[in-house]
């Protein structure tokens, strides 16, 4: 998406409503994102205004001393810790004359660059052109400037951002005919999984969650301490022996601001998280708790998930200051503390299985022998907890979930009779 740049300048506008440490905290975060590009970090500015400049976003006279700190620190590139118009990013390049990139962009591009699987790959390809659609304008009027307009005919400018247009118009629906088609396996491969259990990690990025995942799995996902290591959704089972099984789904993290465009794209991957039957929010005990709970509570009510029960876990308690946890542990009780990286999960294991433990029904049945083949479909469904053969059937004492319960009796009724308890 954009390459050559080195050392930047990040900027930020701080509005009334912007509290000083919530400026910091994200300028501090988007120091992070723009140095896991591999490039370096010359110098912040942050400036405070009642309003955002509709053309420039700054002030004019802060542009001034934004290009004297350009010059002194041979920076080129400045990234804005926010998402800058079409209209303002062209108008900041023209008149700071370095690159000139918004926060979207540096989580697109770190997403490009960590994309591993087909479907991650086709998602951040297509938000990278729905971002790059309604900013072709301006980006080839240069043409013109160089050979002269004529009357009212279409300069090469012109005609530069109507080849792109098309271009962007078919890659656009090309990836969407891909994804829609990746979404149509997912579909099946989710029926498949009907009869298990599902407990998806969900939180900031970098808080953990694969760490916690491969110590609940026995796996060995990728592990690295950096923002968005982690892009595609894994799935690996939690316990060989539970019935229903039980099914743990690894996502990709969420940060502040995160943009529409990745939203959007990442749909399908995200659906594990709207399909899951619990969620474990993994928190890093040492971070900035509070703005990660808030920011991973709001993505998750845009996707419709805030219904969803939720199992706090806070991660990395071997790096936190006791005073600190003591406080996190008063402030929330029914938190599970773990340290995943050493293999301490013992504690969040039993409190999934008493989750649902808690919520299990036990029913006891009588089916013929005449449809004893049915008997697979009542082990993927449920825990036989007892089974005797007699003569005027199979009985069988079950344990499942409500729902499940319900789907075993629509598949097999009128294959078996219930027995009152």
């Amino acid at each position: 998406m954009f390459s050559g740049w080195h050392r930047a300048l990040l900027l930020s506008l701080q509005l009334p409503e912007d509290a000083d440490a919530q400026v910091q905290d994200s300028l501090e975060e988007l120091h992070l994102l723009v140095e896991s590009l591999g490039c370096e970090v010359g110098d912040r500015i942050v400036q405070t205004r009642p309003q955002i400049h509709p053309a420039t976003f700054f002030g004019k006279g802060k542009l001034g001393f934004i290009k004297d700190t350009l010059h002194r620190l041979d920076a080129d590139a400045v990234v804005v810790d926010r998402t800058l118009s079409p209209k303002q990013q062209q108008n900041l390049e023209q008149q700071l004359k370095c690159l000139v990139l918004d926060r979207t962009q540096v989580i697109l591009e770190i997403f490009a660059r960590n994309a591993r699987s087909r479907a991650a790959q086709l998602q951040i390809q297509l938000a990278q052109s729905e971002y790059l659609f309604p900013r072709l304008v301006g980006m080839w009027q240069h043409l013109d400037r160089e050979r002269g307009g004529i009357g009212l005919s279409r300069g090469m400018g012109e005609k530069q951002i109507g080849k792109d247009r098309h271009y962007l118009q078919r890659r656009i629906a090309k990836l969407r005919t891909e994804l829609s088609r990746l979404e149509r396996e997912r579909v099946t491969q989710k029926k498949r999984r009907a009869h298990c259990l599902r407990v998806s990690l969900v939180g900031y990025t970098n808080a953990g969650k694969s760490t916690v995942m491969n110590a609940l799995t026995n796996s060995d996902l990728l592990v690295e301490d950096r923002l968005f290591a982690t892009l595609d959704s894994t799935t690996r089972l939690l316990e060989a022996g539970s019935r229903p099984k039980v099914l743990l789904s690894d996502t990709v993290g969420f940060i502040r601001n995160l943009p529409t465009e990745l939203i959007k794209a990442f749909q399908s991957t995200l659906e594990t998280v709207r399909d899951a039957d619990l969620l474990l929010h993994v928190v890093d005990a040492n971070d900035d708790f509070e703005a990660h709970l808030q920011t991973t509570r709001q993505v998750l009510e845009v996707l419709g998930a805030n219904c969803i029960p939720v199992q706090l876990v806070f991660n990395k308690t071997d790096q936190a200051d006791p005073m600190r946890l003591g406080m996190l542990k008063r402030l929330y009780p029914e938190a599970v503390f773990v340290s995943a990286l050493n293999g301490g999960v013992a504690t969040l294991q039993e409190r999934i299985q008493t989750f649902f433990k808690q919520r299990m029904k036990t029913v006891t049945i009588r089916l013929d022998y005449q449809h004893s083949q049915r008997l697979s479909d009542i082990y993927e469904w449920s825990r036989v907890d007892h089974i005797d053969y007699r003569e005027e059937g199979i009985l069988m004492t079950l344990t499942s979930l409500p729902g499940y319960l319900n789907r075993l009796r629509h598949h097999l009724a009128p294959n078996f009779t219930e027995l009152p308890a």
